[in-house]
């Protein structure tokens, strides 16, 4: 039986939610929800996976510890990485095309495009990410995000299979060029393996009120990420 671990990351303004869904062949998904940030930036961050109780596995791939920028607990096998556009928005198609030029001049991985979307291990997409939700007292309410990243990968491997970077053009429509990539970079750290950092850091995967693109600390950590 192979089981597989899907994880949906949402990074948005306001409003930050994670979904984990674990994906058995041989039974239904459950899904779990939990809040990551509250306004409390010391939450810990409940994308930390950790092995102790797993069999010892010849293929799982090193997760380094103790990181600049914490991690997710699985990345690529290869630092090769293709990545296909889906989203036929112009301004998104820059932001990503940006955001895969940023992240390979760290140097730790490359990204390259691919026209065959079945090859592809990313795919970048666009999406309504607005959430319509009805209040205890019937009130309803949206709350929007900017960008999404659904991962699927093996745990017994720590081997990322598939990810799906998703930007909301209806929310990112009004902003500048230059955060509409930095907001690409950080959907695009969480297909590589990064996961959210405390606001307090200087990290482009902060969840929310990004203040920069990619720096030399989330650099540093997928070099270590990536280092064979």
């Amino acid at each position: 039986m192979r089981r597989f671990l899907v994880a949906l990351l949402v990074a948005g303004m306001v409003g930050i939610s994670d979904y984990h869904v674990h994906a058995d062949a041989d039974a239904p998904s459950q899904p779990f929800q939990s809040s990551f940030f509250s306004q409390d930036s010391s939450d810990s961050n409940d994308f930390q996976f950790s092995n102790v109780g797993q069999r010892p596995n010849a293929e799982r791939l090193r997760i380094p510890e103790n990181t600049p920028t914490p991690l997710e607990g699985f990345r690529w096998k290869k630092k090769n990485i293709t990545i296909y556009m889906e989203t036929a928005d112009p301004k998104l198609k820059w932001a990503f095309r940006d955001a895969v030029k940023k992240w390979n001049k760290t140097k730790a991985v490359h990204i390259c495009w691919t026209k065959n979307e079945d090859k592809a291990n990313i795919i970048a997409a666009d999406g309504d990410l607005a959430r319509n939700n009805t209040g205890n007292n019937g009130v309803g309410y949206t709350t929007s995000e900017l960008g999404s990243t659904r991962t699927e990968y093996d745990p017994t491997t720590n081997t990322l299979h598939k990810a799906t970077s998703t930007l909301d053009p209806n929310q990112l429509d009004y902003t500048n060029k230059e955060f509409r990539s930095e907001v690409a970079q950080h959907e695009l750290g969480h297909a590589l393996g990064l996961a959210h950092a405390p606001e307090y850091e200087h990290s482009v995967m902060i969840p929310r009120n990004i203040k920069n693109g990619i720096t030399k600390n989330d650099a540093k950590t997928l070099r270590m990420l990536y280092h064979e």
